[in-house]
This record gives C-alpha cells, sequence and structure tokens, in this order.
C-alpha cells in the first residue's frame, strides 16, 4: 500500500499529554478523536489492525473485517471500551467519500510514516502500549491537538 506524505505528525505519549504514566489507553484515545471532533465534525472512520486488552470482543468494537465505516462518536464508545491498545490503525475521511480499499495491502501499525490511504485526511496509529501517532493534511488540527490535550 502506498503511504501519502502528511503535514504533520504528532507523537501523543500518556505522561506528555495526559499526565499518566501509561499511554496508548482507550480513554486517551477518546481524547484524542475528542479533540478532532470540536475542530471537524464530519469524519468517517475506518479500523485495520487492531489489538489491546478489553472486557469485550475487539471484532465486536471494530467490526472492520467487513470494512464497516464508523462515525467519530461510534469510534469514541468503542475507544473508551478498550483498555489499552497494543496495537491500531483509525484511518479518517470527509462523510460521503466513496472509499476502496486494497485488500492485498490493507492498512498496517507498522507501515511507513505517513497516511495511508490517499483520500484521508487523517490517521491515527497505536503503537506497541508506548504511543499514539497521529498523522493529517490540516496543521490547525494538531495545533488544535497540542493546545487541547496539554489542558
Amino acid at each position: 500500500m502506498g503511504v501519502k506524505e502528511s503535514a504533520f505528525l504528532l507523537k501523543i505519549r500518556g505522561m506528555e499529554y495526559f499526565n499518566d504514566e501509561l499511554s496508548c489507553l482507550g480513554d486517551q484515545l477518546a481524547e484524542i478523536l475528542l479533540c478532532i471532533k470540536e475542530f471537524k465534525q464530519d469524519y468517517q472512520w475506518y479500523v485495520f489492525d487492531v489489538f489491546g486488552s478489553t472486557h469485550s470482543s475487539l471484532f465486536e468494537l471494530f467490526p472492520s473485517q467487513d470494512l464497516s465505516v464508523m462515525s467519530t462518536d461510534q469510534l469514541i464508545d468503542s475507544v473508551r471500551q478498550v483498555v489499552q491498545f497494543e496495537s491500531g490503525v483509525f484511518i479518517g475521511f470527509q462523510k460521503g467519500l466513496q472509499i476502496e480499499w486494497d485488500l492485498n495491502s490493507m492498512p498496517e501499525t507498522e507501515e511507513d510514516e505517513g497516511i495511508q490511504h490517499s483520500l484521508a485526511d487523517i490517521e491515527i496509529r497505536a503503537f506497541d502500549f508506548s504511543y499514539f501517532e497521529v498523522y493529517g493534511n490540516d496543521v490547525e488540527i494538531e495545533k488544535h491537538l497540542v493546545h487541547n490535550l496539554n489542558k
């Protein structure tokens, strides 16, 4: 899969942004998504390569094998049910776009830096319980995240 260069890359660790020793928590990802939603409400999300600890089935929370799309609110509800992410790729697109995927080359957490679909606006990856990476096309979203997560 080709990776599109992004306008920004923001690494978010628990101690730096949430005053928490742990990183990649479901509640932390929910906070990131809430900040993105405040800035831009009309994203539809696709989820790939999700592993982590949870009290319910990850397949039920993220039925990505059929490439189902989630609203930002649905995604927030799902990530809040995850204790901590080991991996995950969350790709946001403008609502209403018809998205096609190459079934032989699906997005992965360990891909090169950048956004893994040419039409996507934003991508969030969870890395090994350690940090989130946020890639985006709009540096104003990066500024909004930095300002609002560092309260």
